[in-house]
Order: C-alpha cells, then structure tokens, then sequence
C-alpha cells in the first residue's frame, strides 16, 4: 500500500541524513494522527456489520489503501490546538427492535433481516466518543466540579507526560494544577466521568501515550471509561435508548477501537440453521 502525504516544504527536513534515506517532520505527532485517522476512516467504511455463517467468525477488517488527508501544521504546541475535522461518511443503521440481554453484555435485537446482537459496550463507546468529540469541537464540554480538590500524585514518568500534555486534558474539562513534588490538584473532571473512576483512567493514560494523536487518545480513552461495562444488566428502556441513541451517531457499526458494536445473524442464515427451505 502507498500513503502520500502532502505537506508544506518547510515542515519536512530532509538533510537529517547523510544519504537522503531519512527525513524529519516538523510537527511528527500531527501527521501521525492524519495518518492514524485516515487508515481508521478507510478500514470503517470498508467494513460492513459482520455476518455470522457457519459458526462465529473473529472479526478481521479489510485491509485498504488510504488516501492521507492533507493536515495543516501550526503553532509550537500542535497538540493543544484543536484537530482538523474531516468529512465522515454517515451510515445508517436498519430499524431495530429490542429483544433482550444475553449474559449481561450483549443486547439482542429483531431487524428488517434477522437477528442482531450488539455489544452493548462497544455501541455506547461509539456514542459517547462522537459525544466528546462534538463537544470540544464546539467548545462547550460538560464538566463537573468536585466537592474538594484532589491531589494526585504520579511517577517521574507520568509527571513528564503530564507536565507537556496537562492542557490537552484541560481541553475536556480536567482542571489540573501542579501542587508540589509530582503531585497535582484536581478541581474539575468531565461530567461523563462523575463518580466513575476518572484517577484510574488519567494513570492509565499516562502510562500507555508516547506519541500520536494525544486528543484521539483522550477522547477515546474518557468514552471507554464512561461506557455501561460488560457484565451490567440493563433495562428494556435502557436498551431501547442505547439504541436509538447509536442509530444517531455517524460511524455506527465500530466502536473507536475499531472493534465491531454489532453483529448480524441473516433470516437466510437461520433458515438454513433450522433446516428450512
């Protein structure tokens, strides 16, 4: 596959290589993340909702050759400037009619054409993200004020990362400032993360970032946080909602992993399975 990418000469510097066989970008994590975001887009739109055959198969995207799309650089701190928006091809999902629960982690609904069954973690991911996203893009984050500051105390490598990316959280609604050796105060988290464990996920976001798209990570990283969990029982109201909730967002047949929210078992498919002409 062949990935071109379009960017102003004085971004690139070529002469970082005594044989020319190397080259350095201005701004790396920008044009990681173009990378990153289109090779996603392309996987997704090839990827339709699988279908069980024979037996459950493993999810496997298609492989595709993406085309980058061109990303403006700027600024000394590119990471804390908001992202360029891209256009996102919108898919639409059949009318679907709740069933049930199947083992606390799926939801189990009729369609036009069978039986689906959605991962009811993965689809409320895939809500909540296009949520977050809508909201820092419009500058109108919801956050939540807590009762009494926390301190939050981290290692020597989570300070660094901290201390270089504290305003891309600050872009989500953490208020975080430094409050002696490695140790932080907390005013405000995101309101979708209230009373969830918002402490866990800053570690752990922390501890996984080196490079790449830091405001993808983060938006992803509070959806996965704020999602109903595997294992939670929901009600018939619940379901219904979750479901006309995924209904609304753009990219419904993946979660921002890239996982499958859903599966489809075809009305041919149980035909066969029973026996039926």
């Amino acid at each position: 596959a062949i990935i071109s990418i379009s960017l102003p000469p004085e971004q690139v510097d070529v002469n970082i290589h005594p044989a020319k066989t190397e080259i350095k970008f201005q701004n790396e994590h920008i044009v990681f993340g173009a990378v990153q975001r289109a090779i996603r887009q392309a996987l997704i739109e090839l990827a339709p909702v699988p279908k069980i055959e024979e037996v459950a198969t493993a999810y496997v995207s298609p492989p595709s050759a993406p085309r980058l799309w061109t990303s403006a650089g700027g600024g000394d701190r590119p990471a804390t400037s908001p992202s360029p928006t891209y256009p996102t091809p919108v898919v639409s999902l059949p009318l679907l009619r709740v069933l049930g629960q199947l083992a606390s982690d799926y939801i189990v609904a009729e369609g036009p054409d069978g039986l689906y069954l959605i991962d009811q973690h993965a689809a409320h991911e895939r809500v909540l993200y296009e949520k977050i996203k809508q909201q820092r893009s419009g500058q109108k984050v919801e956050v939540q004020g807590l009762l009494e500051p926390v301190t939050f105390e981290v290692n020597p490598k989570q300070d660094a990362v901290l201390k270089s990316h504290y305003e891309d959280l600050a872009q989500f609604g953490f208020s975080i400032e430094p409050f002696g050796d490695r140790t932080y105060l907390v005013r405000t988290v995101p309101a979708l993360l209230h009373n969830k464990d918002w402490v866990g996920m800053v570690r752990e976001l922390l501890d996984s970032l080196s490079g790449g798209d830091w405001v993808e990570s983060i938006a992803i990283s509070i959806a996965c946080h704020s999602a109903v969990r595997a294992g939670q029982s929901l009600t018939d109201d619940e379901m219904r909602e979750l479901l006309r909730q995924l209904e609304q967002v753009t990219m419904p047949h993946t979660c921002p992993h890239g996982r499958p929210t859903m599966i489809h078992l075809s009305s041919g498919q149980l035909k066969r399975e029973f026996g039926r002409s």
